[in-house]
């Protein structure tokens, strides 16, 4: 048995030997493609596992650490302290990633909700204003400093995903041009006659079939596996900014108007932005190598002049396109502004909806909900109107314009260097002859089409090439309008954790209102046994940066040491829990001191049950 089995194997792997020699192509670089799939494919496997194995071993750890802190107070001891080197590990990053988040570089029209949007809009501007939705240097750092983020060094696992999707994008072209000059020869040995070499052809098309499936299948892969690896570290990375010791999540939605809807950021804006940085990768990156490198093919193909042509009508073409082009990206920061009041709309409903039914609010709430929806659906019916004659010249240009204007490139050579191709053309003839082959006539045709097939055939790739690169442009409109959404966010987060309020729009401090949250002058020591208040005064702040904070007492001096017990009594609003909400952080101390024991020594209980 073994003995006849192995006798078809040697006839097909000679057959495909000869398929591949007889369409032009070496076996050894159909095999090198095999082989590095393959191999691409088993690392891929690798890196998969490791990182199951890795996710369950770090679950396993955990439910162990916290199992061993319910029985045993030496291991919630232990577990204690490595919680505190991560969280000092954390400030630390954090500390040294400020810098690269300036609150200047903020867009208010990107992240405030309509109403507070048209208040701005009537007040005075300082110059230099950010605008969301502009390819320019403002984008460029939003975009550098994220990357700091999902790509934190380049030994990451970022990185490895973009290098695999760079080698199985270089090995998509190469398959391409490898697939234009099989198709010239396929059609040159049909014009012929030639039915064996027809077939052979045919052999090598399935043979090349297998790697370039493959690759498409990885490309797309990776793509995914990149926007999943991007969006996990930058939602980490949120989660800890937001949720951390500094109280940043109540100052964020309590002392700063800055970012409305936070949770429409975290939840839909940071996965939006990852997926369309990880596809803005594929969709550009591809298209520019190939361009570079059918534009190599093509100088062989039809010569200089016709390249140079092509890249001349690519260039005025691209330049009517980008300018008849909508500002994509700042359409696609507003719809996604729109949808989180539109959402924050509903969930203040399911939050206050006992209240609403006491009030019988519900007309009032429908009102703000349908106004809300509204706004949403007015501004998806303005951008699908601007996007019509968008996407006709679109079309006509890349579809039908470059395709037009490929053929002429393809047919010059045969009319412009007839001396040339008649040469050619002996050579063929004189080569079929000596074979003594089947339409050896015929061999000024089959070399015309073979010649005028493959130029074709680069040309329709990079046709398609410089189409998907005017599409990008559409897309990175978009990205500019997420990246700028993300990017406040983070910014102002940063600043929240430094106590860096918004600041009035005036520029001369001496004019700042009375108790802004931009000009805070007290302090809050943890260092006594017991609580003390030394000239505070108690103000509940104010979100608008030009209106002062409500001074509800005077400066206050109070004292309590250990044993003592007292009780604050008097009527609503006269700024009893204000005392707690300021001993405790919630608000900021304007002027005075403050003192309180450590953290875990003392406790607040809240007003409304949480527990």
């Amino acid at each position: 048995m073994p003995a006849v089995n192995s006798k078809p194997s040697h006839r097909h792997a000679s057959t495909a030997a000869a398929a591949a020699a007889a369409a032009g192509l070496p076996l050894r670089t159909l095999g090198s493609a095999a082989v590095l799939s393959l191999a691409v494919l088993a690392y891929s496997y690798a890196v998969h596992r490791k990182t199951a194995e890795k996710a369950k071993k770090s679950m396993l750890n955990a439910v162990s650490a916290l199992s061993m802190a319910n029985l045993r107070g030496a291991a919630a001891s232990t577990y204690t302290a490595a919680q505190w080197t991560e969280a000092d590990e954390r400030e630390r990053r954090f500390d040294k990633d400020a810098p690269y988040f300036p609150a200047s570089l903020i867009d208010k029209a990107a992240t405030q909700p309509e109403d507070a949007q048209a208040k701005s809009q009537q007040e005075p501007q300082k110059p230099g204003g950010i605008s969301s939705g502009k390819l320019d240097r403002a984008f460029f750092q939003q975009l550098r400093a994220l990357r700091r983020i999902i790509i934190p060094s380049v030994a990451s696992k970022e990185a490895a995903i973009i290098a695999m999707h760079a080698v199985f994008l270089v090995l998509r072209t190469w398959l391409s041009v490898m697939v234009a000059e099989l198709d010239g020869k396929i059609v040159k040995h049909l014009v012929r006659g030639q039915g064996r070499k027809f077939l052979a052809g045919l052999l090598s098309w399935f043979a090349i079939a297998i790697p370039a499936t493959y690759t498409n299948s990885m490309i797309r892969f990776l793509e995914s596996k990149l926007a999943l690896a991007f969006r996990t570290r930058l939602t980490h990375y949120v989660h800890d900014l937001y949720l951390s010791d500094s109280l940043t999540y109540y100052k964020l939605l309590a002392l700063d108007s800055r970012v409305a809807n936070p949770d429409q950021f975290v939840t839909t804006d940071i996965a939006r932005f990852c997926s369309k940085l990880a596809s803005f990768l594929s969709n550009l990156g591809k298209p520019t190598l190939d361009t570079i490198i059918f534009n190599i093919q093509l100088i062989r193909g039809v010569g200089l002049q016709g390249t140079v042509g092509m890249f001349a009508m690519y260039m005025a073409t691209a330049s009517l396109l980008r300018a008849w082009t909508p500002p994509f990206g700042r359409m696609a920061a507003k719809q996604a502004k729109l949808e989180g009041d539109f959402r924050a709309n509903h969930s203040r409903v399911i939050t206050n909806a006992e209240e609403i039914a006491f009030y019988r609010g519900e007309q009032r709430e429908e009102e703000q909900l349908q106004g809300s929806l509204q706004r949403l659906l007015a501004h998806a019916r303005s951008v699908a109107r601007r996007k019509i004659s968008h996407v006709v010249l679109e079309d006509m240009v890349i579809k039908y314009t470059w395709s037009a204007f490929g053929y002429l490139v393809c047919a010059l050579p045969f009319f412009m260097r007839p001396a040339l191709a008649g040469a050619a053309t002996a050579v063929s003839n004189a080569a079929a002859a000596s074979a003594g082959g089947a339409g050896a006539g015929d061999g000024d045709g089959g070399y015309r089409t073979q010649r005028f097939v493959t130029n074709k055939r680069i040309l329709v790739n990079l046709s398609d090439a410089g189409g998907r690169i005017m599409y990008s442009i559409k897309e990175v409109m978009e990205l500019t309008g997420y990246t700028s959404r993300v990017y406040s966010l983070i910014s102002t987060l940063h600043s929240l954790r430094r106590d860096e309020y918004e600041k009035p729009s005036v520029d001369d401090p001496s004019l700042y209102p009375e108790f802004a949250l931009s000009s805070l002058q007290g302090a809050l020591y943890e260092d006594i046994d017991g609580i003390r208040f030394t000239n505070v005064p108690i103000v509940a702040p104010s979100v608008d940066p030009n209106v002062g904070g409500e001074l509800l007492v005077r400066p206050l001096t109070w004292e309590v040491r250990r044993g003592q017990h007292w009780m604050v009594s008097g009527p609503n609003g006269v700024g009893k829990s204000s005392v707690l909400r300021v001993l405790s952080g919630l608000w900021p101390v304007f002027s005075g001191i403050v003192e309180r024991p450590e953290p875990s020594e003392i406790i607040y209980i809240p007003q409304r049950p949480y527990l």
